[in-house]
């Protein structure tokens, strides 16, 4: 299982546009209280990038749908390294 750390780290490398994308296992999965989902979603918006989840099962993304572009200069961060659509996270294909 991930750590609230490497989950930081990930979603880091890709806002920088050093990764394009986060690959899970189970976005269901629990971490510290709140599911997988919950804390990607919550580490990208911290970094000004909202991610919104859709698909069912090994289908679900999480795709970009909203750039702040304040909070990313705020944070030194390259807004243009993010668009919308853009699809973040996904599953690992078994």
């Amino acid at each position: 299982m991930v750590t609230v750390e490497e989950i930081t780290d990930f979603v880091a490398r890709i806002v920088k546009g050093e990764q394009t994308q986060f690959l899970v296992e189970d976005l269901n999965a629990v971490l510290q209280g709140e599911t997988l989902r919950d804390v990607i979603r919550q580490a990208f918006l911290n970094l000004g990038v909202e991610v919104e989840f859709s698909g069912k099962g090994l289908q679900e993304r999480g795709v970009v749908i909203d750039v702040d572009t304040d909070r990313m200069n705020e944070l030194n961060l390259k807004p243009d390294t993010q668009r919308f659509g853009q699809t973040v996270v996904k599953h690992k294909q078994r």
